[in-house]
């Protein structure tokens, strides 16, 4: 039937194969379609008239978040939709479905899958021994490489607490933390979303102007002050027995402690309903209209800078709102995951503190807050990555 219908799309014909990302976006979470529009924006400006499928858990929420960034990008959940189906009932492996195909659930979007030249599962912290069902993932592309040759990237890459697979036998991996970095045996890199930097139009596009690299001294001298506005985001899913209560009461001590206006305090949220929760319990002392949800930041309705110090328990605000030249206090909420994660950041620059939630928790005075030393290597570095794989 296809061979009936014309094709209307108005781009030139594609010479070269697909590129087939896979993402955890589409909960959504700010941090992985951040990590998603930065990679398929990359490839809009160095493989325009390329095929690109974008694998993700909801492709409706993805297409309509990062629509006009790519002339060829294809939204599905080919295998994300296969992870739910094993989780339901089904018994057929991914390596089945791959090779044999024979489901009409399935079979459109795995040939897609099978005529891919790249597969490149893009960065984040899922591939770890809590989420070990993950890593069927990483089976899924084994199994296309084993059967087409197509290459296999992974970027980015969070893999503590570790699950013992090293990932060694792909042909690029990359991972942005030390303890990661040691248990696959590769150099230390960065998150994925320092690539965000590499293109100030996108930046832009999301309200984040990424010129600065957090390093310039006209930034060091706007944060060097006292801030005019407080950034707050305290999330109340997977974290360590307790944890959630221990940072709601730290919050509110931290708040008193810094003696700013109440006016002054938003609330940003990363994941849509599991932020609410933290803010339902702090509105008390956020501005009246101080709640900032996921998609005015994601429009750009909200403006980051030097400005601003944050509070925050999500890795992705951390990380964004250091480049832009803020102050803040990461908290963690999970030993050996959240930890690292924040770990990460700091050692790449952002110079924040991070409190850990337990019976202890002491506040950090503003005096004590550093401004970013910058992050000029870890932008650098990630877009010279972007280059070796994708090219100019």
């Amino acid at each position: 039937m296809r061979n009936l219908l014309p094709d209307h799309r108005r781009v030139p014909p594609t010479r070269k194969p697909p590129v087939y990302l896979i993402s955890w976006a589409g909960f959504p979470n700010f941090g992985d379609e951040l990590i998603a529009a930065t990679w398929v924006n990359h490839l809009a400006k160095v493989a325009p008239t390329t095929d690109v499928w974008l694998d993700v858990r909801e492709p409706g929420t993805v297409t309509a978040l990062l629509r006009g960034l790519h002339p060829r990008l294809h939204v599905v959940n080919t295998l994300f939709r296969a992870l739910h189906e094993m989780d339901h009932g089904s018994e057929r492996s991914l390596r089945s479905l791959v090779e044999d195909l024979g489901s009409p659930k399935y079979d459109a979007g795995l040939l897609a899958l099978r005529a891919a030249g790249t597969l490149h599962l893009l960065g984040g912290g899922v591939l770890h021994r809590d989420w070990p069902k993950n890593l069927r993932i990483v089976e899924a592309m084994r199994a296309v490489r084993d059967l087409t040759g197509a290459r296999l990237f992974a970027t980015g890459q969070g893999l503590m607490p570790f699950a013992g697979d090293p990932l060694s036998d792909l042909d690029h991996l990359s991972v942005r933390d030390s303890p990661s970095a040691e248990a696959a045996g590769v150099p230390l890199g960065f998150d994925d979303a320092f690539l965000l930097a590499e293109d100030p139009r996108h930046a832009r596009a999301h309200g984040m102007l990424a010129g600065h690299r957090g390093a310039g001294s006209r930034h060091r001298r706007a944060a060097g002050g006292t801030p005019s506005e407080v950034v707050v985001c305290v999330q109340s899913n997977t974290l360590g027995e307790g944890a959630f209560e221990r940072m709601l009461d730290f919050t509110r001590a931290q708040l008193r402690q810094w003696d700013l206006p109440r006016e002054s305090v938003r609330y940003l949220e990363a994941i849509p309903g599991d932020d609410h929760v933290g803010y339902d319990r702090l509105r008390d002392v956020v501005a009246p209209d101080g709640f900032i949800p996921f998609q005015a930041a994601w429009d750009g309705d909200f403006t980051l800078g030097p400005h601003q110090v944050w509070l925050t328990t999500r890795f992705h605000h951390h990380l964004v709102g250091a480049l832009h030249g803020a102050r803040g206090v990461a908290l963690s909420g999970k030993p050996g995951y959240y930890d690292v994660k924040h770990r990460s950041v700091v050692d790449a620059g952002s110079r924040w503190s991070v409190v850990h939630a337990g019976p202890e928790m002491a506040t950090v005075g503003l005096e004590r807050l550093r401004v970013p030393a910058g992050f000029a290597e870890a932008v650098r570095a990630k877009r010279d990555e972007a280059v070796t794989l994708y090219g100019r």
